[in-house]
């Protein structure tokens, strides 16, 4: 038997993506929790699908198409086998898991009646809660909520409470991607079936982890997505109890989900292809197929026990870090750790991670009703996998603990606005600029608390900005910022500096953008739902072309 030191050691080679740096840095990739990275051999596996059998299944006679249906529907066999399905027509092909609620949200659902009731949990992620809440809206069914105890984990007691004659459906999550809380689920589904109720499981952040024995577990519905568990993005399953699937009508039409169409009547086709409209993501599958059997391999129980100690490392010294909080702390977690620093934003705290090349995730996770009840805004959310090393958890710890330290670099504060241009485009390098970024929102004035209204809030996800604007009495416009990001806070500093006392149109003639890029910071300005600085500058130009 192999030492599982070395085996490991062999197991993070298989993953490319981790040989790099990112800004000057070893990359440290602890966001798995969002998504996996790929081992070779499902990379591999895709790149072979597109120069040996790229053809439509199903669908055609010829040589490379059967050989792509045989390897398209091999995958299902494999995921079936993966899961310990009862048959390969109750895996149902999504692009992931968040389509797969919506297939029975849309589809199951139908059946439902105002009155019925479907139990959420407090731990939802946002995918789990908005395709209800949206059916809610059109059959009048009404949503309970399993309540959240102070550790992070469900309080099952008032889950018993919530479960009665009219409860339809508890649909909840296996593993918190917030928290990392790893729910009962076996005792929800028991609970739930004595009702007479039927239960969906959202297994995304639980299969990366986990052995999910379907059979075992008995739940009604099981939903996943590829590109958490090492496979390739775009690409996911749903298992439903075949019974539950045959009585459901189709979601979608279009090819291949059909047996006969005429302008007067269409029948459908079996399952699974009932649910299947259209041309599927071929390629996606087979690499979802290959790093099931990729992962079937291994040991499962020796790699849950490396991610178990990486989590542990990770609490046992982060806790020494001054006002280092972590964020539930339920008996059985996944190897995730979300965590706030005090006086610290969590947005702050993922940039200054990422210019040493340490990847986290910050905000709330796509959970806000979680986060209302935990009071946050967000958290930073460090989460590992197999091939992460104590080494990457050890540099994590020491890098967290440096931001929590105080600078001593001192502040310009006298800079006029074109010296501040004028020394940042001399600043070499993206690093050296996003320091002295950070160091000018630390010094910036800010707004006072008075304005700091929801007049002038331009929010986003992860951070809030407050933007007063004032016209001069000679028609120049000037503009005040603020936002609890520090980061952001600097930044708003250098859009102050290229907008304030400029006419209407000077405004709208200015390329903020080729500034930004100039300086190499435009990944700040990109479409994300990271931070309100786009929205500002946005708000900015439209208020300029408005002043015309």
């Amino acid at each position: 038997m192999r030492d599982p030191k070395t085996l490991l050691q062999g197991i993070r080679k298989q993953f490319p993506i981790l040989d790099q740096t990112v800004n000057g840095n070893s990359l440290i990739y602890l966001d798995n929790a969002a998504t996996t990275q790929k081992p070779q051999c499902v990379i591999d596996s895709v790149s072979d699908y597109y120069q040996q059998s790229n053809a439509n299944v199903h669908r055609a006679s010829h040589a490379l198409s059967a050989d792509a249906t045989l390897l398209f529907e091999s995958a299902r066999s494999t995921v079936a086998r993966y899961l310990n399905a009862r048959s390969e027509k109750e895996i149902i092909w999504t692009r992931g898991t968040t389509e797969g609620i919506n297939l029975v949200a849309n589809s199951w659902g139908q059946q439902l009646k105002a009155g019925d009731e479907i139990i959420l949990s407090t731990l939802e992620h946002h995918a789990n809660i908005v395709p209800w809440q949206m059916l809610a809206q059109r059959n009048g069914v009404v949503l309970k909520i399993i309540p959240l105890l102070d550790n992070g984990e469900l309080d099952l007691e008032q889950f018993e409470k919530l479960l009665s004659n009219k409860t339809r459906l508890v649909a909840v999550t296996h593993a918190s991607n917030a928290l990392g809380t790893i729910n009962p689920v076996k005792r929800i589904v028991e609970l739930a079936h004595q009702a007479g109720a039927l239960v969906l499981i959202d297994g995304a952040q639980a299969l990366p982890h986990l052995k999910v024995d379907l059979q075992d577990l008995d739940a009604d519905f099981y939903l996943f997505s590829g590109h958490k568990v090492f496979a390739p993005t775009g690409i996911g399953a749903l298992y439903g109890k075949e019974e539950l699937l045959a009585a459901m009508p189709p979601w979608q039409g279009g090819g291949e989900m059909i047996k006969h169409v005429s302008f007067d009547q269409t029948t459908y086709n079996d399952l699974p292809f009932k649910f299947e409209a259209g041309t599927p993501n071929i390629s996606a599958t087979i690499g979802l197929a290959t790093a099931l059997n990729w992962l079937s391999s291994f040991d499962r129980s020796l790699l849950e026990q490396h991610e178990q100690h990486l989590l542990k490392t990770a609490i046992d010294g982060c806790s020494q870090i001054k006002g280092f909080n972590r964020i539930g702390s339920a008996s059985e977690c996944v190897s995730l750790l979300s965590f706030t620093l005090t006086d610290q934003h969590q947005q702050d705290i993922g940039l200054l991670l990422d210019q040493q090349g340490i990847a986290v995730r910050t905000g709330h996770h796509c959970a806000m009703p979680l986060m209302q009840r935990l009071g946050l805004p967000g958290t930073t959310r460090a989460s590992f996998a197999f091939y992460n090393t104590e080494a990457e958890v050890n540099h994590f710890i020491q890098t967290l603990d440096s931001i929590t330290r105080p600078t001593t670099v001192a502040v310009e504060s006298n800079s006029s606005p074109e010296s501040l241009i004028d020394k940042l485009k001399g600043i070499s390098g993206w690093n050296a600029r996003y320091r002295e970024i950070m160091l000018l929102g630390k010094s910036a004035k800010g707004l006072p608390q008075q304005l700091k209204t929801d007049e002038h809030l331009v929010k986003g996800c992860e951070s809030n900005t407050w933007l007063v604007i004032n016209k001069e009495p000679n028609g120049t416009l000037t503009f005040a910022t603020d936002s609890d990001a520090r980061i952001i806070r600097g930044l708003l500093v250098l859009v102050e500096t290229a907008f304030n006392h400029k006419t209407a149109d000077q405004i709208c003639a200015f390329d903020v953008d080729g500034l930004f890029k100039q300086l190499e910071l435009d990944r700040h300005l990109s479409p994300s739902r990271g931070n309100g600085l786009r929205a500002v500058i946005d708000k900015i130009y439209q208020f300029a072309q408005q002043a015309n």
